[in-house]
C-alpha cells in the first residue's frame, strides 16, 4: 500500500519509522565494546576469584595488640598463597593471593616500621597499631558465581566490557552489527554541479551511533538506476538492514526515490511533516529491507537523522526502543540569544556552552534555513522550537 501526499505530524512518523525495524539477528560472539546483549549473562568466575589482600602490608594470624614479628616470606600478586604461623608474618602486595577462609589480618605496611615501595624483604616488622578491619576481600564477595551482570539489550560499554571479562564471560548471545546503505540521489551530484556532502554526513552520523557496515553509493535522476542501485544492496553477500535515501523525496518531475518506492515498494508513505525544516519525508520497504529517506538539504537531512535515523539505528542494533521522538538524553538550559516562533514546530541546532549554567543559543546570523550548512559546525544539539523563547528563558535541548 502507498500513501503520498499526506501531512503528519513528528510523533506519528517517528512511529511509523519504528513500526519498520526488528533488531538484526543474534549469534553467539566474542564480547566487544558497542556489541548488543541478546540474552542475559551471569558470571562465570568468582569477583574477586579467590581470598585476596586489599592492601600492601603484612598478613598475620588475629592480633590482640601491636607487636613485632618474624618476616617469613613474600606474597606478590600472582603466586600461590602462603600461611604466616604463631609470631610471624607474610609480606603481601594488593591483589595477592590470601589462604581460602583465613582468619587473620592484613597490617597495611603505612601502619608498621617498614617504609613503603619496593624494598628488600625484613627479617622483622613492627606493627605500631591494628586496623579497624582485616583488610581481606573474600573470593565472590562482590560478584558470585551465577549472579546475573546483565539482560537482554544491554550496550556492551567500557564499564560493562570489564565487568563480563572479569566475571568470566568471553563469549555471549549478542546482536550483529547492522548492515547500513546510504543512498545520495541527484543527477547533479553525478556531475559535479554540487559535492556530495550529505552522504558523508549521514556516514558519519550513523558510524557514530556504534559498530556498522556502512556501504556509501550515488545515484542520479534515472529510476532504472536507483532500482539497480535499490537491489544491488539488498542482494549483496550478507544483504542489508537498513537504507538510507538522501533527497528525491518531493512531489517534482525529478523527484526519483518518491517516484520509484511509491510505484514499485511496499508499506511506502511519502509526504510532509509537521516540521521545519525536513518537511518531506518517506518510507518503504524495498524487497523487505527499511527505506528510510531523508530530504536533500543538508540541514533538513541533519536535523531527520538526528530526530529520526539515530533512534532507528538503537532499535535495529537491538537496543530499547524509544518512547518517542524525545525519549532521549535532555538538558534544562537557559536561553542564550532569541529562539523565535515558527507556523510549525521548528528543530533548531545549537551551540551549547556549559559554565555553570548551560546555556543554548542558535547560530549567529539570520535564522537557518535547509540549505545553511555553513551554520552547522559548533552545534552540539537541538531544541525543538515550537512558542517563541526569548533570551534568558528556560528551554530543553537534546544532545546530540
Amino acid at each position: 500500500m502507498t500513501t503520498t501526499g499526506q501531512t503528519t505530524s513528528i510523533e506519528d512518523y517517528f512511529a511509523r519509522l519504528q513500526a519498520l525495524i526488528r533488531p538484526v539477528p543474534a549469534d553467539t560472539a566474542a564480547v566487544q565494546a558497542g556489541l548488543v546483549l541478546a540474552e542475559a549473562v551471569t558470571a562465570q568466575s568468582a569477583v574477586p576469584p579467590q581470598d585476596n589482600s586489599a592492601m600492601d602490608g603484612f598478613l598475620t594470624l588475629p592480633l590482640d595488640a601491636p607487636c613485632s614479628l618474624q618476616v617469613i616470606g613474600d606474597v606478590p600478586a600472582g603466586t600461590p598463597p602462603l600461611s604466616p604461623t604463631p609470631g610471624t608474618a607474610v609480606r603481601i602486595m594488593t591483589g595477592a593471593a590470601v589462604p581460602d577462609g583465613f582468619k587473620g589480618l592484613v597490617i597495611p605496611v603505612e601502619d608498621t616500621d617498614v617504609s613503603a615501595g619496593p624494598a628488600p624483604l625484613p627479617e622483622a616488622v613492627t606493627i605500631h597499631r591494628l586496623p579497624p578491619r582485616n583488610h581481606i576481600r573474600r573470593r565472590g564477595s562482590h560478584i558470585a558465581i551465577g549472579q546475573e551482570i546483565a539482560g537482554p539489550a544491554t550496550l556492551i560499554d567500557a564499564p560493562l566490557l570489564a565487568t563480563l571479562l572479569s566475571a568470566g564471560i568471553s563469549t555471549a548471545q549478542v546482536h550483529r552489527i547492522p548492515r547500513v546503505a546510504v543512498i545520495a540521489t541527484g543527477e547533479e551530484l553525478l556531475s559535479g554541479l554540487l559535492p556530495d556532502s550529505n552522504g558523508p554526513m549521514l556516514d558519519a552520523l550513523i558510524a557514530a551511533t556504534g559498530p556498522v557496515s556502512i556501504t556509501r553509493l550515488c545515484c542520479g535522476d534515472d529510476p532504472s538506476e536507483l532500482r539497480r542501485v535499490l537491489d544491488s544492496v539488498v542482494q549483496a553477500e550478507g544483504g542489508c538492514d537498513l537504507i538510507v535515501t538522501t533527497g528525491g523525496v518531493s512531489a517534482g518531475a525529478f523527484d526519483v526515490v518518491h517516484a520509484v518506492l511509491s510505484q514499485q515498494a511496499d508499506c511506502a508513505w511519502f509526504g510532509h511533516v509537521e516540521q521545519r525544516p525536513g518537511a518531506p519525508q518517506g518510507h518503504a520497504l524495498w524487497a523487505g529491507v527499511p527505506v528510510v529517506c531523508l530530504p536533500g538539504n543538508p540541514v533538513a537531512a541533519f536535523v531527520s537523522a538526528h530526530l529520526y535515523l539515530t533512534p532507528l539505528l538503537r532499535s535495529l542494533r537491538g537496543l530499547p526502543r524509544p518512547a518517542g521522538p524525545l525519549d532521549r538524553p535532555a538538558l534544562r538550559a537557559v536561553a542564550g540569544a532569541d529562539f523565535p516562533g515558527a507556523k510549525y514546530p521548528f528543530i533548531q541546532p545549537c551551540l551549547i556552552e556549559f559554565d555553570g549554567t548551560v546555556t543554548a543559543a542558535p547560530p549567529p546570523g539570520p535564522r537557518m534555513r535547509s540549505h545553511h550548512v555553513g551554520a552547522l559546525p559548533g552545534t552540539r544539539g537541538f531544541a525543538l522550537i515550537t512558542e517563541p523563547r526569548a533570551a534568558g528563558d528556560e528551554l530543553t535541548v537534546y544532545p546530540y
